[in-house]
């Protein structure tokens, strides 16, 4: 925070001393309340993640289909604003998945928001929920380009990124509930993979049997 804050002083001090007519007074105030609003919403920002890395709730079964609506409903007036639709796909063998309903809503809504971001008016988004490998898999897809290029493409592993906060967040929350989270950034692609209750109860009973 030191650099934004000595920049807006530096600009109100060259206003004080230097400044002959209204226009440049005012000029050097609207300068410094952008600042200001940068500083404010990077302040925020970082509170943001603070407060994810501070949130791990003890992992509970849940079914994954009500957390896609509950999303749609967040985030449905901002998309019908921007022209973009969400198409919701849930797949009949969808297991229970274990985990917080709260960090995947949190995740998924960061999500969708980061491939509204890269969309345009008339693009849609595409969010679904399968089972594979033993695991509950959600993705979300930026339907901006070809299908065929979509279809040909798989997430790749990524770091920390300064470029998206949308991004950065979905990272946090994923991390805080120790949600394996992979994603590529063009076409933008995220999945989410947690585990299947089925599928842990039946690897439980397995390493218990004495043959």
């Amino acid at each position: 925070m030191a650099q934004p804050l000595t920049v807006l002083r530096a600009t109100l001090e060259i206003a004080a001393g230097n400044a002959s007519s209204i226009s440049q007074y005012q000029h050097a105030i609207d300068s410094s309340l952008a600042e200001i609003a940068r500083v404010a919403e990077t302040m925020g920002f970082i509170q943001e993640l603070v407060r994810i890395a501070r949130d791990s709730p003890t992992p509970m079964p849940f079914e994954v289909r009500p957390v896609l609506a509950t999303v749609r409903e967040d985030l449905e007036c901002v998309l019908e604003h921007a022209g973009i639709s969400l198409n919701i796909r849930v797949a009949e063998d969808v297991p229970t998945a274990l985990g917080s309903t709260t960090g995947l809503r949190q995740c998924l809504f960061y999500l969708v928001q980061h491939a509204q971001s890269v969309a345009v008016t008339g693009d849609a988004i595409a969010a679904s929920a399968s089972c594979a490998d033993g695991e509950v898999q959600l993705a979300v897809r930026h339907l901006g380009v070809a299908s065929d290029s979509l279809a040909s493409s798989e997430p790749n592993s990524t770091s920390f990124s300064a470029e998206s906060r949308f991004m950065a967040l979905a990272e946090a929350v994923a991390a805080a509930q120790q949600v394996r989270l992979q994603w590529q950034a063009n076409p933008f692609v995220a999945r989410l993979s947690l585990p299947a209750v089925d599928c842990l109860s039946a690897r439980r009973q397995n390493s218990g049997h004495v043959g």
